[in-house]
């Protein structure tokens, strides 16, 4: 009985939850190796052998490996990355993009019940809908193994915190777990404290309850502090200074200081401007989603209002501390769901209007929204994430005003066709890759040969963000292109040798 009502309620989710799956299962192989992806599971395979190992093998480990894959060093665990690479013993790249796939239906599910909680209406499978249909938020869930987790559980925790009932002890150990785990992805999820404190404080209503949620709330804190030392190396040695250090990082990013394109010049970290990080959410989420986050700003509801004091207060944390980020608002991702949700309730409260003319006029502005980003999923496949809007001009102009391909997912397509052009050449032919080395190797099935130098190379596999970092001028040796709505994400081009 059960059962077919949560049918019956739910029947529309469902539907998506299959089609999602389908599309997994047909599409996993058609996406590209993205950059990070061999550190990320190198890193999470050292995690998992250094948590379970014994002093002296630890110390073995640590001097094997770069910084960058030091559990003791690098000041944040890669939980997930390893349980990928566990399950993934193969190393086999697709296998790790089908994982991801898969893990990345939770944001699904999770914005999905966040938005039920909030409506109770059946209209709620707009928001995983408005989610799916982001160009820029799905080409990231294939081969992402660092923000899309991080963006699921961010979410995860603000639904908890959504739905906290303070009378209960349970709900409070079980968000100071996930909080933990959060907060080790990345520190600033910590910031999630200061709103289960308004969360907190706004239920009070006696000094009783104040004593009691206090209790609760170190308890929540206590949790947290637990989870993060056991499976975080990190802070097994001196936890208080590693802390300290890791606040200082989070703004200041060590580990990376990279030439960038922005506004059709290279900046650097230094020379990056304030509204960087607005720049690119203006002309990253599709205009429906725009469209709806403004007009949130009208409703009247204290939970909408809750989730638009936490977009707001990172925004305000980003101006005043202005951390290092780059390739585009990728370190923000984990706002997109939130946006999502704010536009999902409000179009959702507009459908329900008794007025004829406005749900009419709101229909149509929701389909013709859908449509367009139906349109935009379809021709960007399978590097959806280089996605822009309609405000920021066409595609064919952007590459050479802003970053696009950054993880050089589409190396993919140019590898393989230089693979089938060595199949045709009676030796093998010599290429330099002006990024992804591993992924070009991975492709190649070992028919071409990697050099480190472009003056060794018969063929370059490169873009225009990377020709411009390495001061080479390709543009009339070009032999094939990668092409998505009239921009060029990588090509090849042959060289003088």
């Amino acid at each position: 009985m059960w059962l077919k009502r949560l049918n019956k309620k739910h029947i529309l989710f469902i539907v998506f939850s299959l089609f999602y799956l389908i599309l997994s299962l047909v599409t996993y192989k058609d996406y590209g190796i993205t950059s990070d992806e061999q550190l990320e599971y190198r890193a999470g395979k050292t995690y998992f052998n250094y948590l379970f190992s014994n002093t002296s093998k630890r110390q073995e480990i640590v001097t094997k490996v770069s910084p960058r894959e030091n559990p003791q060093d690098f000041p944040y665990f890669r939980l997930y990355p390893g349980l990928v690479s566990l399950i993934n013993y193969q190393s086999y790249y697709e296998w790790a993009h089908l994982i991801d796939l898969l893990f990345g239906y939770l944001g699904f599910l999770v914005i999905y019940l966040l938005v039920f909680d909030i409506t109770r209406s059946k209209l709620s499978i707009l928001a995983p809908l408005l989610l799916f249909l982001n160009p820029y938020y799905f080409g990231h869930i294939p081969a992402n193994p660092k923000d899309i987790p991080f963006s699921t559980l961010y979410l995860f925790c603000v639904y908890l915190i959504i739905k906290l009932d303070t009378n209960r002890i349970k709900p409070f150990i079980i968000l100071g777990i996930f909080l933990g785990l959060l907060t080790g992805m990345r520190f600033v999820g910590l910031t999630l404290f200061c709103f289960l404190a308004i969360k907190l404080l706004t239920s009070v209503k006696n000094r009783n309850d104040l004593f009691k949620i206090a209790l609760r709330f170190t308890a929540t804190v206590l949790i947290l502090s637990i989870i993060l030392y056991l499976i975080w190396p990190y802070l097994w040695h001196d936890p208080v200074n590693q802390l300290l250090s890791l606040a200082r990082d989070a703004q200041d990013f060590s580990f990376w200081d990279r030439d960038t394109l922005f506004g059709g010049q290279l900046i650097t970290k230094d020379t990056r401007p304030w509204y960087y990080l607005f720049t690119y959410i203006f002309y990253k989420t599709p205009p429906l989603i725009l469209l709806g986050l403004l007009g949130s700003l009208f409703v009247k509801s204290r939970k909408i209002l809750f989730i638009l004091v936490i977009v707001v207060f990172n925004l305000v944390l980003y101006l005043i501390l202005q951390p290092t980020i780059y390739n585009e608002m990728r370190h923000f991702l984990y706002l997109v769901p939130l946006f999502t949700v704010l536009s999902a309730i409000l179009f959702i409260n507009l459908l329900g209007s008794r007025k004829t003319l406005v749900f009419r006029t709101i229909l149509v502005v929701i389909l013709c929204g859908l449509l367009k980003m139906s349109y935009d999923f379809v021709l960007l496949h399978p590097y959806q994430y280089v996605y822009f809007n309609e405000f920021a001009g066409k595609m064919v102009y952007i590459t050479k005003k802003y970053e696009v391909d950054y993880w050089s997912a589409s190396y993919k397509e140019s590898s393989e066709y230089l693979r089938n052009l060595s199949l045709q050449s009676p030796t093998p032919i010599k290429v330099y890759p002006c990024n992804l080395a591993f992924g070009v190797d991975y492709y190649s099935h070992k028919s071409f040969v990697l050099v480190n130098k472009s003056k060794d190379a018969d063929y370059i596999i490169c873009d225009y963000q990377n020709a411009l970092i390495n001061n080479f001028d390709l543009e009339g040796r070009i032999v094939f292109k990668v092409v998505r709505k009239g921009a060029t994400l990588s090509y090849v081009a042959k060289t003088d040798r």
